[in-house]
């Protein structure tokens, strides 16, 4: 290789300093082309840019915002500062799938993922999906998955690429793609926005719509699927308080999204009320086998839907769209029916255990997990109706027992949180068990008492339950969501 050789990139940039990116940005007269934003990231991964220097450039996109070409650039530069999915593996198949993800902006008892990611590949679609880890108030679908004895969650893009094509007997007796891996992010994908973010972090620069994308939308770009569903969360327990800045967030997603040539949609959901029956991460692993296998009886169908039902209501909504995306449903309400097929019929369990035992986890523990070693009852001091449980106040609590982490370094308990007894829309009496707390703290227990039952809102008469699923989002529309799934039969 001729190093001597100019390239046209080289010739475009050769102009540029640090301080003139930055001086750019602080005065905002025109936007930066996309290749002063990749030059900038690359100088930074290489030293040349320094630490005060991306600093200030991060604070100036603060004050002044980027366009969408602008954070659709900045997200690539971050996905090329790392290792990017290579899909070549999949040249040797008769038929290349469609590679659909999803990614949820956070949650509490958030753990769609771990029903959805087996339930879509159940139906001959690739769902190739980096995960995270919790911090503070919301939970992480890695150390839920991590609670199983044995599942490993760190592979290299290759390794990640040749799992999901790992071949199983499919429904017609031949071989098949298990289709689905669920993993977490190598240090060697997006190490620009790792950095970037660590900055942010301590100096008040992690509220920017445009940063706030770019970091969201690298990691998930990195896996370069086909297309992508997400679901923008809003509410007291997520970290928009309102929808209206959901709807903006997620419209800067989708643009990002597209801009990237990945097709974008996205779902705004309420998050006020905790997701599902539990919070925690084998309590939430084991609620999901619960519904997967949910079809092995009437009253455990029924038992299901009464305990979480609006959990299964915001796993089928995004699955249904996976599937339309994907080429298998022509709208969604269809993608919706076939989904709530495959969770009764048993395929998404069978896809499921399939994704777990090829990432060498051992769901022998299902029927004899280990309880936290204490565990206190909730019972309710008031009669009513209730009309919600504080998800924030639950997600803090649930950090507390030891289920989550309030820094990245701090270990999680698998088998501490809360399990609820009863939920928003139900009348209750004085005397009656609300909830029961585990962990492995006991000088806490009378505490988290207290405060689970003080998460409990009240009121005398029945109340209507707000819309869970409230918005759908394409890069041509905003459409209001009318609860479809009350609408099936």
């Amino acid at each position: 290789m001729d190093t001597n050789k100019v390239t046209e990139a080289d010739c475009h940039t050769a102009h540029l300093t640090p301080q003139l990116i930055i001086s750019k940005k602080r005065q905002n007269d025109e936007p930066h082309t996309a290749a002063e934003i990749s030059w900038f990231i690359q100088q930074f991964m290489k030293g040349n840019v320094k630490d005060y220097q991306m600093t200030a450039w991060l604070m100036a996109i603060c004050l002044n915002g980027m366009t969408n070409q602008e954070t659709a650039a900045l997200t690539e530069a971050m996905v090329q500062s790392g290792e990017v999915m290579d899909w070549s593996l999949c040249e040797s198949l008769p038929a290349i799938p469609h590679k659909v993800d999803k990614h949820s902006t956070g949650g509490v008892g958030d753990k769609v993922s771990l029903i959805l990611a087996p339930l879509v590949a159940s139906f001959g679609l690739l769902v190739p999906m980096m995960a995270g880890r919790g911090l503070g108030h919301t939970g992480g679908t890695i150390d839920k998955l991590e609670a199983i004895p044995g599942y490993r969650t760190q592979y290299s893009a290759k390794d990640f690429a040749e799992l999901l094509l790992t071949e199983i007997d499919d429904e017609s007796g031949g071989k098949g793609p298990v289709g689905v891996a669920i993993v977490s992010p190598s240090q060697d994908i997006c190490p620009a926005d790792k950095r970037m973010y660590a900055l942010r972090d301590v100096t008040g620069t992690v509220r920017s719509l445009a940063l706030q994308t770019s970091s969201i939308m690298s990691k998930k770009i990195a896996e370069r699927p086909d297309s992508l569903v997400l679901d923008v969360k809003f509410g007291k327990g997520s970290f928009n308080s309102n929808v209206e800045e959901s709807i903006e967030l997620a419209k800067n997603m989708i643009q990002t999204g597209e801009l990237c040539g990945i097709r974008t949609t996205a779902f705004i959901t309420r998050m006020d009320n905790v997701l599902g029956y539990t919070v925690g991460n084998w309590l939430e692993v084991r609620e999901c086998i619960e519904i997967m296998r949910m079809g092995e009886s009437a009253s455990l169908t029924t038992l299901c839907w009464q305990r979480s039902e609006d959990l299964i209501e915001v796993t089928l909504a995004l699955a249904g769209q996976m599937l339309v995306q994907g080429g298998k449903a022509t709208t969604l309400k269809q993608g919706i029916t076939m989904c709530k097929e495959h969770l009764l019929n048993g395929k998404a369990w069978k896809r499921f255990k399939e994704m777990v035992r090829i990432q060498g986890g051992d769901l022998t523990c299902v029927e004899n997990y280990p309880d936290a070693k204490y565990s206190a009852k909730v019972y309710s001091t008031q009669s009513g109706w209730i009309t919600s449980i504080d998800s924030m106040e639950i997600g803090l609590i649930g950090v507390l027992l030891g289920a989550g982490r309030q820094t990245v370094e701090e270990s999680v308990d698998f088998c501490s949180g809360v399990e609820f007894h009863v939920r928003p829309g139900m009348q209750v009496h004085h005397g009656d068990h609300l909830a029961t707390i585990h962990t492995e703290r006991s000088a806490i227990l009378e505490n988290a008492v207290q405060r689970v039952r003080s998460a409990f809102t009240f009121s005398t008469e029945r109340e209507k339950l707000p819309l869970l699923v409230t918005h759908f989002l394409t890069k041509e529309s905003i459409e209001h969501f009318d609860n479809v799934l009350r609408q099936i039969e």
